[in-house]
């Protein structure tokens, strides 16, 4: 689409963070994307990684800078030769139906996922490269007409983080994934302080707990803690969600189904829908 029409439309933002959950690996079996009508996605248009150096260890992030951004209808993501959901589509299919929704606007998701991303190494966090990376693209969804707003941060992270410093002890991993989220959720509402929008995070794959069930637990502590600390923000429950291995066997213990993942979604939406109740 290009910028003379999207000028002309309002729009809700949703934004939609953190790693590969985020990012979206629920996997189709389906030969066509799931399209979600009348929403609309800013991804970023160039493919990244991670460098590694010659020893084989972590080199920094590669993607270009600053963002080139592509706004085009909300779908499903291709990779490979499968389409993969991610949690904002069942967001924004429960958003769409309720009364926090106006038909003289329209939804706009910033998908700023980043798979295998985290705290550790500096990617995200205040200042770091992932930080800096969703206020670009959010200024993008914000510039384009000045009654845009924000309505709800989507937040899906800490498999890295729960992975990585295998030297900490749980309170150790709990008091520095504690720290750095506090200071993002909290640098990222006084970014946007114009804007009125609840904080949604969620638990991790219930398969890749079972690896790392320790330091797992001293993560999703530390998240939901946030959460009651900063207030108008919540913590979604994950533990009967499937993974991609238990759905459809393939081997894939890391990230929720699709089913799972357009679940989530709608669970995020339940924890939005109450916190907007509650504040009223």
């Amino acid at each position: 689409m290009n910028k003379d029409d999207l000028s002309k439309m309002e729009f809700d933002i949703i934004i939609l963070a953190g790693q590969s959950n985020a990012e979206g690996y629920g996997v189709s079996l389906d030969s066509k994307p799931l399209v979600i009508s009348d929403a609309y996605e800013i991804i970023d248009k160039n493919k990244f990684g991670m460098k590694l150096k010659e020893d084989g260890s972590y080199g920094g992030l590669d993607f270009v800078y600053p963002v080139e951004t592509i706004i085009r209808e909300l779908q499903e993501r291709k990779s490979e030769d499968k389409y993969n959901a991610d949690l904002s589509l069942g967001f924004v299919e429960e958003y769409k139906k309720s009364q926090f929704y106006s038909p003289n606007r329209k939804i706009l998701v910033i998908k700023t996922g980043y798979g295998g991303s985290g705290f550790a190494f500096d990617q995200h966090g205040v200042g770091n490269p992932l930080y800096i990376r969703i206020l670009d693209m959010v200024n993008v969804g914000l510039s384009l007409n000045k009654n845009n707003r924000i309505v709800a941060f989507l937040w899906h992270q800490g498999e890295h983080d729960a992975f990585e410093n295998a030297q900490f002890t749980y309170d150790e991993r709990y008091n520095y994934y504690y720290s750095n989220l506090l200071k993002q959720f909290v640098a990222f509402r006084e970014e946007y302080k114009q804007f009125d929008f609840p904080i949604i995070t969620g638990g991790m794959c219930r398969d890749w707990k079972k690896r790392y069930l320790v330091e797992t637990e001293a993560v999703e502590k530390a998240t939901i803690d946030v959460c009651n600390k900063i207030g108008n923000a919540a913590f979604v429950s994950t533990s009967d969600l499937p993974s991609n291995a238990e759905a459809i066997h393939n081997g894939d213990l890391d990230h929720f189904s699709k089913e799972s993942i357009l679940t989530l979604g709608k669970r995020y939406f339940e924890a939005f829908a109450s916190l907007k109740r509650a504040t009223k």
